[in-house]
């Protein structure tokens, strides 16, 4: 057996156990739990993280969370249903890039919905997603600081492939 000096040893010790500590701390996040929200009111169902938390914002919906430190928010709400005409995916959106002004970086539309998001001059990352059925529009809104954009990314992935618009409505309808 080759003496190695008790220092390399020592070395190669810390490093292998910090190596398995960061492992094992990713796989946790991985695993994080997510839980469903959605109200009798909604006509969608939102995805989140579990360890998120009710917004303590005075304009919160039912479906509004927050992390605990308020950092890194998401909310989705119906918008009530108005008198007279209805709103089509292109006049919506160009309704909602006028309320953003240059801020807007980034817009997909579908057949039924689009996306805008942006950083405002805060440094507010913002991503908001809204579908229609044709009368009605639900809108998914995420907020979080850009500077921290790499931190959140895998969660606004997931809440918006998993956002359910009109599943509620869905629901019923196969009863």
């Amino acid at each position: 057996m080759i003496p190695y000096p008790r220092s390399i040893f020592f070395r190669v010790f810390m490093a292998a156990t910090l190596i398995c500590v960061v492992a094992a701390e990713a796989a946790r996040k991985e695993e994080e739990k997510w839980n469903a929200c959605s109200t009798p009111q909604t006509e969608f169902v939102l995805q989140i993280p579990a360890s998120l938390i009710h917004s303590t914002a005075k304009t919160a919906t039912g479906c509004s969370f927050q992390t605990p430190d308020g950092e890194f928010n998401v909310e989705a709400v119906v918008q009530p249903k108005t008198a007279g005409k209805v709103e089509t995916v292109d006049e919506r959106m160009q309704k909602e890039i006028g309320l953003l002004g240059d801020t807007l970086t980034y817009k997909k539309k579908g057949e039924n919905w689009f996306v805008l998001s942006g950083v405002t001059p805060d440094g507010t990352e913002y991503y908001r997603k809204l579908y229609t059925n044709g009368v009605e529009w639900v809108t998914l809104r995420i907020t979080y600081p850009h500077a921290v954009s790499k931190t959140y990314g895998k969660w606004v992935t997931r809440i918006d492939k998993t956002f359910a618009p009109f599943a509620m409505r869905a629901e019923k309808k196969g009863d």
